[in-house]
């Protein structure tokens, strides 16, 4: 990896900040991470001003409320697993299906005994402990491109951020529904969520079929729609055509494991139209999340819950870092941060758990407050000290290849 400036030091592929490290670099990555918290709590309050005059019903199965947030879910699923970069991914595949499954089950237990300890005659708050176990991916993309992490580091926090999504959607609507009742406010129709396994495994074989039957192969996949012409140009309709349809099917039956898994093999060349639909995606939910908001916040159990996410990450991170740099494991540690998939799955749930937005949104702003102090206070640490031989394992790190 090749240093950005000469007043960084590399060791063993891990960029270390020196003593000389310029103060305008950090205030600058210290607005590239302040700029994803004041976005949505403006959406928020804006959303919060307007549930004054406006009411939600999200009390009836089904409905305009249920399509709206299904529809969300997918395509913010769909962003997240899209942006993998599968090169970079085949290094640590070891370690990312540690953090995707034992990860987010141990930190799904770590939250759930937290909240039965507080609040023990709330047995259903524990649904809320497996909507919390999943890193935010559009907060992490955009922290990774200011932090000081090993190019393997950062590959590896933006696969585990991208992959834990479906998974915990998955677990928070089976949990959700042997807990709750209407937990998820889809259409009728919905399959019985014993069955979602099956269904997402049908809808992911489908999904290869006809991508296997559109896919370009060559240089084609580069090249924008304008350009393209006859039976090219046709093949990419029925590409963009053949993602409406996943989209749709995805929302309608709820398989949400299937989509996320078929986007990293259904990839038709959208450009920035797949930026601008996740983005819109997330403030489109965060206005909703604001409506909501205007009955009032639990802060009390919102701390709790935010509280417990984060040193949940702190212990699962420490295991999964092994064998990477000491300042690589204390940045997987503090890197935290909840957004779309977790706004999104609190407004699934609140049909069933009239509290969900009231305690998830206290919660996530309260995260994400730790990790911008946290982190903040790494980088400082970090910008005077040493560099010392510990902080990189004997030989680099052990697993994967070696980034150039």
């Amino acid at each position: 990896m090749t240093p950005q400036n000469c007043d960084d030091t590399v060791v063993d592929d891990t960029v270390v900040a020196s003593r000389n490290s310029d103060p305008g670099t950090a205030r600058a990555a210290l607005r590239a991470l302040l700029r994803p918290l004041l976005l949505p709590l403006c959406l928020a309050g804006a959303g919060c001003l307007v549930g004054q005059w406006l009411t939600l019903d999200v009390r009836a199965h089904g409905g305009w409320y249920g399509w709206l947030s299904s529809g969300l879910l997918a395509v913010g699923l769909y962003g997240s697993a899209q942006g993998i970069s599968r090169p970079q991914v085949r290094g640590d595949l070891y370690r990312i299906v540690v953090a995707i499954t034992f990860g987010v089950v141990v930190k799904a237990a770590f939250i759930a005994g937290a909240l039965w300890l507080a609040f023990p005659d709330r047995p259903e708050y524990l649904v809320l402990a497996v909507a919390m176990a999943q890193i935010d991916p559009l907060s992490v993309s955009a922290m990774l491109e200011s932090r000081d992490m090993s190019a393997r580091a950062k590959s590896l926090l933006a696969a585990w951020a991208s992959f834990d999504d479906p998974v915990t959607t998955v677990l928070v609507v089976i949990l959700g529904s042997l807990v709750l009742e209407n937990t998820v406010s889809v259409a009728s129709g919905t399959q019985d969520y014993a069955t979602t396994l099956i269904g997402n495994l049908v809808f992911l074989s489908v999904a290869a079929v006809v991508w296997a039957a559109l896919r370009e192969r060559g240089p084609a996949d580069a090249v924008p729609f304008p350009a393209l012409r006859g039976p090219r140009q046709v093949r990419r309709i029925l590409q963009y055509a053949g993602l409406a349809a996943l989209l749709a099917t995805a929302t309608w039956q709820f398989l949400m494991l299937g989509l996320a898994l078929s986007a990293l093999f259904f990839r038709p060349a959208l450009g920035a139209w797949l930026g601008r639909a996740t983005n819109t995606a997330l403030v489109v939910a965060t206005f909703l999340l604001g409506v909501l908001l205007a009955g009032g916040a639990d802060f009390a159990v919102g701390a709790v819950l935010g509280v417990a996410t984060f040193v949940a990450q702190m212990l699962v991170a420490a295991v999964v870092g092994l064998g990477f740099s000491r300042h690589d494991r204390a940045a997987l540690c503090l890197s935290q941060q909840n957004g779309i998939t977790a706004i999104i799955l609190a407004l699934l749930l609140e049909p069933g758990l009239p509290a969900a937005v009231a305690i998830v949104a206290p919660a996530i702003l309260v995260v994400n407050v730790l990790h911008l102090t946290s982190t903040a206070l790494l980088a400082r640490s970090q910008r005077y000290r040493p560099v010392r031989p510990e902080d990189t394992p004997p030989g680099g790190p052990r697993l994967g290849p070696a980034e150039t």
